[in-house]
């Protein structure tokens, strides 16, 4: 690129990476829009929300499970039989934590609540469709930039 009056010699190596003084940058404006929400669709709604309660399941009964290890072998649990003996709620030496039949009954109760939480959900939306028809949606302004 030659301009005239001027002498121009090649950069040396790594120097393209710098701004060429003979480019005008022109720097826009971040754009901004208005969308309004009018509409969720009940079959994503369900998708979605069982995909999020399975997923908080299945996170919230691996780490029960781990914590439930690591209180047995801290030896947590005996302490807690032991207390709810001295205070009188069973007989001595009666009472006891079982693990496995805590970990089924979790194991039954969670895909229930995953279920009921995702019903809930889809409730939620068509109760939200049908206020967004009578008020007319939700506005979100969305701008690409800073």
């Amino acid at each position: 690129m030659s301009v005239p009056g001027r002498q121009v010699t090649t950069p040396p190596l790594g120097d393209w990476l710098k701004d060429d003084p003979d480019i005008e940058v022109v720097k826009s404006r971040a754009e901004q829009r208005t969308v309004i929400l009018r509409r969720i669709d009940l079959w994503s709604a369900l998708k979605v929300s069982l995909a999020l309660y399975l997923s908080m399941f299945a996170v919230i009964l691996a780490g029960a499970v781990l914590l439930w290890f690591g209180a047995r072998s801290a030896g947590l649990i005996g302490n807690i039989e032991t207390l709810i003996e001295d205070l009188g709620f069973a007989d001595n030496g009666t009472f006891q934590l079982k693990g496995p039949e805590i970990l089924k009954m979790a194991a039954v109760i969670g895909p229930i609540l995953v279920v009921l939480g995702s019903l809930v959900t889809v409730a939620g939306v068509a109760v939200f469709n049908a206020m967004a028809r009578v008020f007319g949606g939700v506005e979100v302004t969305v701008s690409d930039g800073d």
